[in-house]
């Protein structure tokens, strides 16, 4: 074969090896399956069966870009970078609605379903602790796990900022009593209204009370009384919202 013609074959392959290089590998749809690690022993959190969050479980996107979140899962494990979160968030909501403390033992993670229960150990020396998963980030891409600063502490990743970790899911079975922990999960707590007159509060209760037959409540946290009905399984709930609403309690909401 001329030399022209391997020189042009050469440069063929060149390019077509710099392609394949350059292109970034299809996420998968959720990881794949692994058996259920060890956490006997572990520091940490103590995993426990929790339904899964009203809220922060459905797919979003941020930045433009889509994820997907993985319900369901039994298992998972995998290796990457962690970073950590504190100061600056100290108090805001996560994405399931509870307030982030960076003291407590949590983590922020992409996919998972919050909350979720992880034995994150630092394969930089050695340390594992058990954190729940509560929040969605890191949106790096080259990061897997957003640790809480309590946690990134115990693991010794706040001087260094990050740390190459393993995950491994802890998947808790659910109890004999699965059924009561997810109707007291479902049911619904309706506020009516909230005013700064004790009397008014409780006469409005009485009120309500003799015209629905059901226990309105008073909840004092002074200088502010909160008339409050509840809680009511799911379904009843949602058609006293209605009903109230079109009796004139315009205002009327859900608070859990």
């Amino acid at each position: 074969m001329p030399a022209k013609r391997l020189f042009l074959l050469g440069l063929s392959l060149l390019s077509l090896l710099l392609a394949a290089c350059s292109q970034k590998p299809t996420p998968t749809a959720r990881p794949a399956q692994s058996s259920q690690p060890s956490y006997q022993g572990v520091d940490g959190m103590v995993p426990r069966f929790e339904p899964y969050s009203r809220i922060g479980n459905k797919d979003y996107e941020v930045l433009g870009r889509h994820y997907k979140v993985w319900n369901g899962i039994d298992s998972y494990t995998e290796e990457g970078i962690a970073s950590w979160y504190g100061p600056g968030f100290h108090g805001l909501n996560t994405s399931n609605g509870e307030r982030y403390d960076q003291a407590s033992l949590s983590a922020a993670h992409k996919n998972l379903p919050l909350p979720s229960y992880v034995k994150v150990t630092n394969l930089d020396n050695g340390k594992s602790l058990i954190v729940r998963v509560n929040d969605r980030g890191p949106f790096h891409d080259n990061r897997i796990l957003d640790l809480s600063f309590g946690a990134a502490t115990k693991l010794g990743v706040v001087a260094p900022g990050t740390a190459r970790v393993r995950l491994d899911l802890i998947k808790v079975p659910a109890p004999a009593n699965a059924a009561e922990i997810l109707a007291r999960h479902e049911a619904r707590t309706i506020q009516l209204m909230a005013t700064a007159s004790s009397d008014k509060a409780n006469a409005t209760a009485a009120q309500l009370q003799r015209q629905y037959g059901m226990p309105f409540k008073v909840v004092s946290a002074e200088p502010v009384y909160r008339l409050q009905l509840g809680p009511l399984e799911r379904a009843q709930a949602e058609k006293m919202l209605s009903t109230l609403r079109q009796d004139g309690y315009r205002q009327a909401f859900f608070i859990n």
